[in-house]
């Protein structure tokens, strides 16, 4: 062999060479900054439209801000966060005068919680139930008038049971349900007793009617 021939190939693998370090020394981690560069700007990029579409979020929420807050206030007076049994009571007091009933007793036991497992379906949590017995006399219509009015009143009622008589001057009705109580966050809740609200709806959806 020549040492012609020897130069060239000798010149080939040294300019092969050149090139090979000139990849992987410059143009391969230019390549890999321009790569880590791009993925960066994505990311970036889905940070920044995941912010703006919170922002319109806000935006809205802060528009729909009073009707919002007229829907609480109404649930507030549906199921308030303390017992308020003497507001109930001038609720029912004005429900009777309205039916021309008269009542004669409203008693009130020991709050209770509501089982969990019975509020997962509603998204709610910690809500409490007092069981409540109420008793009006009056005439028959003003007496299921009562009833009805009682349960589909101001304050959310579930009525489990209920009973009518008759006497000589006047009838009587005579039910037994649970009002509700939705505490504030940190409030000091009862303990669960197992069948305490078993068949009550916070919805009001299974609440009976009363016969007229």
């Amino acid at each position: 062999m020549s040492i012609l021939r020897l130069w060239v190939i000798g010149s080939v693998f040294v300019a092969i060479l050149i090139l090979a370090l000139g990849w992987f020394l410059g143009v391969q981690p230019r390549l890999a900054e321009a790569g880590a560069s791009e993925l960066e700007r994505r990311n970036v990029a889905e940070t920044n439209a995941a912010y703006e579409a919170t922002l319109v979020e806000l935006r809205e929420l802060s528009a729909n801000l009073p009707a919002l807050q007229r829907d609480l206030d109404a649930i507030r007076v549906e199921i308030p966060e303390a017992p308020e049994l003497s507001t109930l009571l001038g609720q029912l007091n004005e429900i009777a005068v309205a039916a021309g009933v008269s009542i004669n007793e409203v008693t009130a036991n020991t709050p209770q919680l509501v089982e969990p497992a019975l509020l997962e379906p509603l998204g709610v949590t910690d809500l409490v139930a007092i069981p409540v017995q109420i008793s009006a006399l009056g005439s028959t219509e003003g007496l299921s008038a009562f009833l009805r009015n009682a349960q589909f009143g101001p304050r959310l009622m579930f009525v489990s049971t209920f009973t009518t008589s008759d006497d000589a001057e006047s009838g009587r009705v005579s039910l037994t349900g649970f009002i509700f109580v939705l505490p504030e966050e940190g409030a000091v809740l009862p303990s669960v007793e197992e069948g305490a609200v078993e068949g009550a709806d916070p919805a009001g959806t299974s609440t009976p009617t009363p016969t007229p």
